[in-house]
């Protein structure tokens, strides 16, 4: 059974385990979207700091093979 929490209108809690529930669900789909961005923008973010020491290997190598010639 689901008892109202007083003064939560979102918040149920569970008469068996006595654990609180959030019954909202566009908060749930709200807080999932932003995880998500979150992790996204990590990915690229490191994505991109390989790239940069990629160019910079590249950029020492060429200058390598500039003072050679």
């Amino acid at each position: 059974m689901k008892l109202k929490v007083e003064g939560y209108p979102d918040l149920v809690r569970d008469s068996k385990s006595r654990a609180i529930i959030n019954t909202n669900r566009q908060a749930l789909v709200e807080h999932l979207d932003k995880r998500n961005t979150k992790v996204s923008i990590q990915s690229l973010t490191e994505e991109m700091n390989v790239i940069k020491e990629e160019f910079k290997e590249i950029k020492a190598l060429l200058q390598q093979i500039a003072s050679k010639g």
